[in-house]
């Protein structure tokens, strides 16, 4: 037998639930007099009627929000935040909004599937700041590496660079066409075709902590300084 939506007991029994909810949306809050309230069932059962079920596993949901339930649109809440990408210029579309972005942000929802997004509609859809705090994390990074690159503390001769980060000795030495990276008497096997390079990586391996991973790992002995300090 089919439901019958337009049935007395079926409106009574919608009435009823829409009331326990206090005649507004449970999903996003709108109430009766601003939309057109209906009842979902969290459930299914084969063989029971729309009213045969138990009050918990009924709840009010707007038009819109009901129709996001059952997939016919694309849902604004419930996203998870499952990765990202950076593309390096503004090349990617967001699937939401449509804008022209760089960073990618993978979202996924259980009723709709997967969508590539910027960062705003990343944040709206999963309802935080995932996106906002990798872009404020990736600013201050690159921020930080400019003026490490740049910074005057930089003791250079024709073919010897060499400072200090986070107590670590850092040398760069020029060699023919390329430039040889030294960290903590360290000498790196890659071979750097610019000054700039060279630097940078200087920077990211002790920025991120896998120079201090690799030293740990190696039993290689830490600057006195930087072990007193860890220990704080």
């Amino acid at each position: 037998m089919k439901n019958n939506y337009n049935s007395e007991i079926w409106k009574e029994f919608r009435d009823n639930i829409i009331e326990s909810d206090g005649y507004k949306c449970t999903a996003c809050g709108k109430e009766s007099s601003k939309t057109i309230l209906q009842v979902h069932h969290t459930k299914y059962i084969k063989g029971r009627k729309l009213w045969e079920y138990a009050s918990e596993d009924c709840v009010t949901l707007c038009k819109g929000c009901h129709a996001m339930e059952h997939g016919k649109i694309k849902p604004n809440y419930g996203w998870e935040y499952i990765g990202d990408e950076d593309l390096g210029g503004l090349i990617g579309e967001c699937d939401n909004c449509g804008s022209h972005i760089r960073y990618i942000f993978h979202i996924y929802h259980e009723k709709w599937g997967a969508l590539q997004v910027g960062t705003l509609c990343c944040d709206n859809l999963t309802d935080s700041r995932e996106a906002s705090n990798l872009i404020e994390s990736v600013r201050r990074f690159e921020s930080r590496k400019k003026n490490f690159i740049n910074s005057m503390k930089w003791k250079s001769s024709k073919h010897f660079h060499s400072t200090k980060k986070n107590l670590f000795d850092i040398e760069i030495e020029e060699i023919d066409s390329y430039f040889c990276l030294t960290i903590h008497n360290k000498k790196s096997k890659k071979q750097y075709s610019t000054l700039e390079l060279a630097k940078s990586s200087a920077f990211e391996a002790i920025e991120s902590g896998k120079f201090v991973e690799y030293c740990l790992k190696n039993n290689i002995s830490l600057p006195n300084k930087f072990k007193i300090n860890n220990k704080l």
